[in-house]
């Protein structure tokens, strides 16, 4: 059925988020990058532009190598090596996300191996509920989309204040 759909924008964004924070806790300087990870964590769902395209190509490992390929290109240096895989992590929390959530309109998953294989993932544990994009505005989708965002803010928003905690934790001695 198209129109629904695993977790929320707002979900894949603060995992993006989190990535960003746990890599360096210490390092505040990579900040600057939040808005990049944010949108990389949530980018796999630009393949809902495409009829018949959602959760395969741009829901793989191989989407996530291309992502860190080419942050890697756009960083020019060797030792901005770090930047390109928090690019390419941030990409992939988003298939994190995706195969530990609800799905139940076949073929259920995502293609996680594509092009090398067309069979579909998903875990048997469903931590985030489905959000529907079909009749957007109606009562029952609605209600089904914020009780879906709700879900993830409660799961997500305590791992994010728990890595805002270790970060100013460990920034407190430098100051």
């Amino acid at each position: 059925m198209i129109g629904v759909f695993m977790p929320s924008p707002i979900g894949h964004m603060l995992a993006g988020v989190a990535v960003l924070w746990t890599v360096d806790p210490m390092q505040s300087r990579r900040d600057h990058l939040l808005p990049i990870c944010a949108t990389l964590a949530a980018a796999p769902d630009l393949d809902l532009l495409v009829h018949g395209a959602h959760r395969m190509a741009t829901h793989s490992v191989t989407a996530a190598l291309a992502v860190t390929i080419v942050a890697a290109a756009v960083t020019g240096k060797v030792t901005r090596w770090r930047t390109a895989l928090l690019c390419g992590v941030s990409y992939a929390s988003h298939l994190l996300l995706d195969w530990l959530s609800a799905d139940n309109f076949p073929p259920r998953g995502i293609q996680l191996f594509w092009p090398f294989s067309d069979r579909w993932f998903i875990s048997d544990i469903e931590v985030f509920r489905q959000t529907a994009r079909q009749q957007f505005l109606t009562a029952p989708i609605i209600r089904q989309n914020l009780i879906a965002v709700a879900q993830e803010l409660l799961i997500l928003l305590p791992v994010l204040a728990a890595i805002w905690w270790v970060r100013m934790r460990h920034a407190a001695p430098r100051a």
